[in-house]
């Protein structure tokens, strides 16, 4: 009866091109792949063709091996050669003792190999076991890898593979070698492909088990290099065999995929290459471009290469088959690369390829009709109809790829321009932030900015403290464009206008479903600050909650999104602003303490504009300047009573107030001269009233003040008593002038000739705050 060589998995034996008597079949499986499956199946099929079965074991004990698979041949036709009691085993006895009580045909009962770290022991016993007359045999060799944990050595490994294969393959048997592939060198891979006539990859990822077929001498198979699917259930084995339709529709729709990348060059690149190798089965492939600066073919993107390989595949054109294929722009077919005398090797790469023949397939990419690069794959040698389809199929990538490439040059010069449009901004903004550029010539102004100057070279917080619209804003801008984050993002945050979950969740970012409308991840102002400045503005207005998460964000460096577990590195630079006295908020439990202490490690104190009036004709200068420029107006002139005015007016909105002043002249007046009549009503009135209590008194109003006190006097005894109260009344009456002229406390002190603990002593005496 003739027997049909088999590896026990019928659908594995078709798709392989069938099996041929002589075959040596290697195994390489990933770790956790269940090799047993593929034993059972082997041992099945020689049970029902009566032949004889050797399983050299390197892996188990006798007990295991036997246990496992004896049962499933007929007495007699399982003989176990066993490496591992004196290998791995260290010769315990447990393992030993199997060979005193082990029953069986004596002609194959269990063979113990006393010297198995001696490959020339192992091999002239397998010579010795290999005559059996007419009888035949089958062979399971357990494994490659116990060969070469117990050696030591892949050479020896690779000799005894060597020297056993050709005889077995001129006996007309069948063996099956197994070895786990992330044990060996790509090198040792190479040589024992290229002795062995058939190599099966069974690999598993996320659960799902795939076998490719590396290689099928003198048969016809077209699925070299393409995963299958297998099914292992039930204790049986089956492919889900996918057919060159379906292999061509999938790589498409994984391109349809991978073009979402498209904007990110090198991912889009590594996914194409990754896709290819998945449905064309190549073992290797390359995408090159011509560099322009040095007129080069250079390799931008591959598989199946490594680092320095890839550093070396550069090319000029013409030069070899790639140069050749961009010179032309036509794309080439080779068979078999081995024979082509173009073919250069320059990444040393396919010296590893020693075990069938290769194809090389090569197709241009072409943007706008010029040759831009190149596209090739190496594969496992195929018919040339199989060929044709893939280099069809190449071309149509090819074609994918050299869109991406147009679109990519397209956003890189607009990019470009963009990036000019930025560095002349941030040119701008660092000119018009430069020190010398800030309005003010008075001393406390000389002396912030001299400060903000000192504390922009360093990484220290900065807290700025002031009255609402004296330009907290503007140092915390003058801070980042003098320092060494310039080219970082300023980003702004005012506390005080936004609710405490949603300024947690501005400032530190939330993912999809942290909250209720939650519906996307979203960065925090700390992440898109990162490298640069983050200006909070109103800090005294932070709830205790979340300044406990500010000062973890000074101290660590690092915060949580909202509803998330990870942490965010960042390095920001944190500048602060308040018009409250956080001191006092301290003190009264409403600001933490070790907050404050972080914030404030260079405190800068803006002075309010009534104190430092000598600004004041600058500003309006620059204000005018600006509006004029604006509105295109051209209003100039300003009367030496206007600008008194101005001078006078206590300005309790600040720079802010004046601005708004100078907005509202420029745009209401029609001519060219600043008028009195439109300004606003709150600065009109302030200098009628400082006009009537500028206003001299005349002798008629001492008389009348002499004339009362006169009349107080007479009408008592107690001159005392009159003294006391006419002391007690003038001075009531001058602090509290003082108080309407909006002096402050320590300026009506000095005026006064007081301290301002006495000052305040007589105010509360006279019931004035």
């Amino acid at each position: 009866m003739k027997v049909q060589a088999t590896t026990g998995v019928p659908e594995i034996d078709r798709l392989v091109g069938g099996i041929i008597p002589g075959d040596n079949i290697v195994w390489e499986v990933d770790s956790g792949v269940p090799v047993e499956r593929f034993v059972v199946s082997f041992l099945a099929a020689c049970s029902r063709e009566k032949s004889l079965v050797i399983y050299v074991s390197f892996n188990s004990s006798p007990q295991t091996i036997t246990n496992k698979y004896a049962s499933l041949l007929p007495k007699g036709d399982f003989m176990l050669v066993d490496c591992f009691s004196s290998g791995r085993g260290n010769n315990d006895r447990v393992f030993l003792d199997f060979f005193k009580t082990a029953e069986g045909n004596t002609l194959h009962a269990p063979v113990h190999l006393e010297n198995p770290a001696d490959p020339g022991k192992l091999e002239q016993l397998l010579i010795k076991l290999g005559t059996h007359g007419q009888r035949r045999v089958r062979y399971i060799f357990d494994s490659l890898t116990g060969m070469l944990d117990l050696w030591g050595d892949e050479e020896s490994v690779v000799r005894l593979f060597g020297h056993i294969c050709p005889r077995l393959y001129d006996l007309n048997t069948i063996a099956c070698w197994i070895l786990e592939k992330g044990a060996h060198s790509p090198s040792f891979l190479a040589k024992i492909r290229h002795v062995t006539q058939v190599v099966f990859d069974v690999a598993i990822s996320r659960g799902i088990h795939t076998l490719t077929i590396m290689k099928a001498s003198n048969r016809h198979c077209e699925y070299v290099g393409i995963s299958q699917q297998l099914i292992l259930q039930d204790g049986t084995i089956s492919v889900a065999v996918e057919t060159r339709e379906g292999r061509e529709l999938g790589l498409l729709t994984r391109m349809g995929e991978v073009l979402g990348n498209a904007l990110d060059p090198n991912s889009f690149f590594e996914q194409t290459m990754e896709a290819l190798a998945n449905e064309l089965g190549m073992v290797r492939g390359t995408l090159v471009l011509l560099d322009k600066t040095c007129n080069k073919l250079k390799i931008v993107a591959a598989h199946g290469l490594s680092d320095e390989e890839q550093s070396r595949g550069q090319y000029a054109i013409g030069e070899g088959i790639t140069g050749q294929v961009v010179k032309t722009g036509v794309a080439e077919i080779i068979p078999d690369i081995g024979k082509d005398g173009r073919f250069l090797n320059r990444t040393i790469a396919r010296k590893k390829d020693i075990a069938t023949p290769i194809a090389f397939i090569c197709v241009p990419l072409k943007v706008d009709d010029e040759v831009v690069g190149a596209l090739s794959v190496d594969r496992p040698f195929a018919f040339e109809s199989t060929l044709q389809k893939d280099l069809r199929l190449l071309s149509i990538v090819a074609t994918i790829v050299s869109q991406a490439l147009k679109i990519n040059h397209l956003i890189r010069v607009e990019k470009e321009e963009i990036l000019a449009r930025g560095q002349g901004r941030l040119r701008e903004l660092r000119s018009r932030y430069r020190l010398d550029n800030v309005i003010g010539e008075s001393e406390a102004i000389r002396k912030v900015m001299a400060m903000a100057a000192t504390a922009a070279k360093s990484r220290a917080s900065i807290l700025v403290t002031g009255e609402t619209g004296t330009g907290k804003e503007l140092v915390a801008k003058v801070v980042h464009y003098n320092s060494a984050r310039i080219s970082g993002p300023l980003i702004k945050v005012n506390c005080g206008a936004l609710p405490e979950d949603l300024l947690e969740s501005e400032l530190f970012g939330h993912v999809k479903g942290a909250f209720t409308g939650a519906l996307h991840d979203r960065k925090g102002r700390f992440e898109m600050a990162d490298g640069g400045t983050l200006f909070l503005d109103e800090i005294g207005g932070m709830s205790p909650r979340l300044q406990v998460k500010l000062l973890r964000v000074l101290q660590e460096r690092e915060f949580g999104p909202v509803g998330s577990p990870r942490t965010v590195a960042v390095n920001v630079r944190v500048v602060t602003a308040t018009n409250k006295d956080l001191r006092e908020e301290v003190r009264k439990g409403r600001f933490r303490e070790d907050l404050y202490y972080r914030l404030n490690v260079i405190p800068i104190h803006l002075p309010p504009l009534r104190e430092r009036r000598e600004d004041i004709p600058l500003l309006i200068n620059h204000f005018l300047e600006k509006f004029n420029r604006e509105n295109h107006k051209n209003v100039r002139k300003l009367s030496r009573k206007v600008l008194d005015i101005l001078l006078d007016y206590p300005w309790p909105g600040n720079v802010r107030e004046l601005e708004n002043c100078m907005e509202r002249v420029v745009v209401m007046i029609e001519g060219d001269a600043l008028s009195a009549d439109f300004l606003p009503a709150e600065i009109l009135d302030h200098d009628r009233q400082d006009s009537i209590r500028r206003k001299k008194p005349s002798s008629t109003d001492i008389l009348e003040i002499r004339a009362a006190a006169e009349r107080l006097c007479a009408g008592t005894d107690d001159l005392a008593s009159a003294r006391s109260l006419l002391l007690q009344t003038m001075e009531e009456i001058v602090i509290r002038c003082g108080l309407l002229k909006k002096f402050s406390q320590r300026d009506l002190a000095g005026k006064l000739g007081l301290s301002r603990m006495t000052l305040r002593k007589k105010m509360k005496e006279c019931g004035l705050k």
